[in-house]
């Protein structure tokens, strides 16, 4: 995660989750992780419109790229310069709850004009707080996003490679006692805008019956069979046909070893069935698992391991396995001076094809606060690609610096 100043992505980022923090674990003596604690005289009051807040935050930043398009050889450098804007209303019912975040960011490249992008996304949460402890949540996103140079999705055209996103989730939670049952439903559709990328163009469908029980205060289990269905609109350049139904199951369990460290752990299986007979139908192991250490209040360590059945643009590829271990440190030096270190690793195995592509990515930055409305930031980002492609490997430093401004 970078610094507060840094996140104006779509992401979300700190600068998101700072403006709009709730203090109730704080409160009631729950421990909470420090980028999230809150900091009376530094956090954005936002403006009161009766029912609701809203959080406007500003950001500028200028980062060095000595290799833009992530390239093995012929490396250009270049300076990129950052506007982001970020919007986030809030509720503050008694009951129920909306949140509506809307976020824009337009970069523009000192010597690679052909480079700038503007990316945007509005997102929309509604939890609605039903009797006996049951719950219903919606949600829905709009987003403009460009793929990452260093993503081995992109194509390494001389253009940036830019698709919208159209999102739903909804989902029920009906308790009985300490059994709970539900049922969530996610649609997604990515439409690229380039012309010529039609193949990659999909909508995804999934249904999940998660079904759990509270042994106790602090620890729940959840079983959630789930039904998977994908749809490209066209065939891969070679002629593959890459629609699939695949089904599931997951076995899950949050709980606390001590007060301090907090785990959440979902293990499982995926059986796909692709359309094409060309394709071997296989069964895939996934996990998905987070891990909070408070080790004082003012470090906290965190942890996320993930392997994941992940759709794919690569040409002969029905799809891929991606797997993700990441470990972050967040300090507060000062009450106003936030460290945070990252350390990550992702591998994507790409099925029917020789290719794997492991990548290695570290950062470090911080976030001085000047005033509650003021905050500067600096983040450095090494990033390290290894792959069985021919002429993917790379290499590649950035280096931000940053203003942030909040109300």
């Amino acid at each position: 995660m970078a610094c507060a100043v840094l996140a104006g992505g779509l992401a979300g980022g700190l600068a998101v989750s700072l403006a709009a923090a709730p203090a109730a674990a704080q409160e009631s003596g729950e421990p909470v992780a420090v980028f999230e604690r809150p900091r009376e005289a530094f956090d954005a009051k936002g403006l009161d419109l009766g029912g609701f807040r809203l959080f406007p935050s500003l950001s500028v930043s200028e980062t060095y790229d000595d290799n833009i398009f992530a390239d093995e050889s012929g490396e250009e450098d270049d300076f990129i310069t950052s506007v982001a804007a970020s919007l986030v209303a809030r509720s503050e019912w008694s009951r129920h709850s909306l949140r509506v975040v809307g976020q824009i960011r337009d970069q523009t490249f000192l010597d690679n004009s052909s480079q700038d992008r503007t990316e945007y996304l509005v997102r929309p949460q509604l939890r609605l707080d039903l009797a006996e402890r049951n719950q219903a949540d919606l949600s829905a996103e709009y987003s403009r996003q460009v793929i990452g140079r260093d993503d081995p999705e992109d194509t390494g055209e001389e253009d940036p490679t830019e698709f919208d996103r159209f999102q739903v989730n909804s989902g029920y939670t009906h308790r009985f006692n300490r059994v709970f049952v539900g049922g969530q439903v996610q649609v997604r559709r990515d439409d690229y805008v380039s012309t010529g990328d039609d193949d990659r163009d999909r909508i995804e469908y999934r249904f999940g019956l998660p079904i759990g029980y509270e042994i106790s205060e602090i620890t729940d289990v959840t079983l959630e069979p789930f039904f998977r269905i994908r749809e490209f609109d066209e065939l891969d350049e070679t002629g593959a046909d890459r629609d699939a139904r695949a089904g599931g199951a997951t076995i899950g369990i949050e709980t606390e070893l001590s007060r301090l460290v907090h785990i959440a752990l979902d293990v499982g299986f995926i059986a796909n069935d692709f359309e094409d007979p060309d394709f071997n139908d296989d069964v895939d192991f996934i996990v998905d698992g987070d891990f909070t250490w408070y080790v004082t209040e003012l470090t906290t360590v965190k942890g996320r391991l993930a392997r994941r059945d992940n759709a794919t643009n690569t040409p002969g590829s029905s799809s891929k396995t991606q797997s993700t271990v990441s470990g972050e440190v967040q300090h507060e030096l000062m009450r106003n001076v936030l460290l945070v270190a990252e350390a990550r690793y992702v591998q994507d195995d790409f099925r029917e094809v020789d290719r794997v592509d492991d990548r290695a990515i570290f950062s470090v930055g911080g976030e001085y606060l000047i005033n509650r409305y003021v905050s500067i930031g600096a983040d450095y980002r090494y990033v390290q690609r290894w792959s069985d492609d021919e002429d993917r490997d790379f290499s590649r430093n950035l280096v931000t610096l940053g203003l942030r401004t909040k109300f």
